[in-house]
């Protein structure tokens, strides 16, 4: 008998799709029945903080966001961790110096909460340049809890994503398109315009932007299909899309009008980051056509 425990391995291992959970039509109307009390309550560029502007909020989760693609981290952890950080900036004001460190928290707490592997605060730290130091993460891991009053299990668009695909025909067993909603909610949670987006909205965005980019036969009937599953207005669904895609297409050429000046993830010489397991990396950005 093989008693070898598989999580010892550098490989996660996934747990099968529950075919009761994807058939039972409660799943969905409790995501989107519960997603209201997870949305930022407010526009906290304007009510909350005078020293953090929206380009700032940009640059540090492209930095949140370049740190979970070169860690291999899971695609859920990403948008919940920017979920954290927007309702944490609703409710306490801070210093725009303070900024990465709290994306830095909130990666932390996600990890925790959305993967097998999480990331160690001194890999987090070293991603800062270390600008940051372990015992600030730490405390203000205890920050963050706190002012969240521990409601940490946000609804995002992610969540949605596998529900809709496992439900239709036209998209079952077709892994291209979850990559590359997957994809696409990623980077939504860089935008500022959609902080205060309902996931469901922002999941039938991608989806529908992902059907119409990888050209797909049924087009048409897909949106439908989406908007009327995730109760999506049918009519508003386009201007939703044009967002997805433009917010791609600056991702995707930085050499445009709003290109801005910035490194990647910062990693020190010499500094050997523990190897993460975690398959299914998103899609590089260059390969989602539209």
């Amino acid at each position: 008998m093989d008693l070898t425990c598989a999580e010892s391995t550098n490989k996660c291992i996934r747990a099968v799709k529950d075919r009761v959970i994807f058939k039972d039509e409660r799943v969905i109307n409790n995501l989107l029945n519960e997603e209201i009390f997870y949305v930022p309550n407010c526009d906290y560029f304007t009510t909350v903080q005078n020293d953090i502007q929206p380009f700032m909020r940009k640059v540090v989760t492209t930095w949140m966001l370049e740190v979970c693609e070169e860690q291999r981290c899971e695609e859920q952890i990403l948008p919940l961790a920017v979920n954290l950080m927007d309702r944490f900036l609703c409710t306490c004001k801070i210093k725009r110096q303070h900024l990465q460190l709290l994306g830095a928290t909130c990666l932390l707490i996600a990890s925790k909460l959305r993967s097998t592997n999480f990331l160690p605060i001194d890999l987090l730290c070293a991603y800062t340049d270390y600008s940051v130091t372990y015992d600030l993460v730490a405390n203000w891991e205890q920050l963050v809890l706190s002012k969240l009053q521990y409601k940490l299990s946000a609804i995002t668009g992610y969540d949605y994503i596998d529900h809709v695909i496992e439900r239709c025909s036209w998209s079952q067993n077709h892994e291209l398109l979850r990559r590359h909603a997957h994809t696409l909610v990623s980077i939504c949670s860089t935008e500022p315009s959609l902080i205060q987006t309902l996931p469901s909205l922002i999941a039938a965005a991608c989806l529908s932007s992902a059907v119409r980019g990888l050209k797909l036969s049924c087009q048409s009937i897909a949106v439908d299909e989406i908007c009327s599953m995730l109760n999506v207005d049918v009519t508003k669904i386009d201007l939703y899309i044009n967002v997805v895609d433009s917010v791609v297409e600056r991702v995707a050429n930085p050499e445009g009008a709003e290109k801005k000046t910035k490194e990647p993830a910062k990693k020190p010489a010499g500094y050997e980051s523990p190897t993460y397991g975690q398959p299914e990396t998103p899609t590089e950005v260059e390969n989602v056509y539209f």
